[in-house]
């Protein structure tokens, strides 16, 4: 198993003194805050999607593969402040998923997760490879791991140190999904980032902005607007 360590590290280091406190109270919760969202979001559209795949059939053995690695991966059986996980094997394990059923929703829906688990692993490369090949899914309820799938692409950015195609991916995941525990996620990444490109304005302002969207996100951001 592998603990998590989370792209925010590497922003924290390069913008040291001036999120710190922030990212200690709560970096790795809003990490985890993603996952067990994703897990939910994922499993509610597997099982009411109907796709235009090859057939029925296929799709109902795409989605049962797709539960036997969600369902021996783990993340389930996990807290907000500990949990250790085999991602690189679940990584691969949801890649397989996606390579023999990429026509179906599951199969898709595997490059996301697969994404996500390599990411975790910090295998860089086939995270962004694994992301790349996930398709947007059509419909109301596609919008929240669409929104998702640009976090990730955030979260690999910086992991490149590329801040201002993290910041772009974030600025769009906020405007994908008006979910507000998504919007939150995004929220915290994406003020990290501005904070470690030197841009605090723009930080505040996205705080303050967001607690007014969401009034009930002023107990994680309220404190930190000057």
């Amino acid at each position: 198993t592998k603990k998590v360590q989370t792209p925010e590290t590497d922003i924290l280091i390069e913008s040291k003194g001036k999120v710190e406190s922030f990212f200690d109270k709560f970096g790795s919760k809003l990490m985890w805050g993603l996952v067990a969202v994703t897990v939910v979001a994922v499993g509610i559209f597997i099982w009411h999607n109907v796709s235009e795949s090859k057939s029925l059939a296929h799709e109902q053995e795409a989605q049962v593969k797709f539960f036997e690695v969600l369902n021996n991966s783990g993340v389930t059986n996990t807290t907000a402040d500990s949990f250790s996980v085999d991602y690189a094997a679940t990584a691969d394990a949801y890649l397989a998923v996606a390579k023999q059923y990429e026509d179906t929703a599951a199969g898709n829906t595997s490059y996301f997760m697969a994404a996500s688990a390599y990411l975790f692993a910090n295998d860089i490369a086939n995270a962004k490879a694994a992301i790349a090949k996930f398709q947007n899914i059509e419909g109301d309820f596609g919008k929240h791991i669409n929104a998702m799938a640009l976090t990730l692409k955030g979260d690999i950015a910086v992991e490149e140190n590329d801040y201002q195609t993290a910041a772009a991916n974030f600025e769009k995941a906020l405007a994908a999904s008006k979910n507000a525990d998504i919007y939150g996620q995004n929220v915290a990444k994406l003020g990290l980032v501005y904070e470690a490109m030197g841009d605090e304005a723009k930080a505040q302002a996205l705080y303050s902005d967001a607690v007014v969207k969401y009034p009930e996100l002023a107990v994680k951001f309220g404190k930190y607007i000057k």
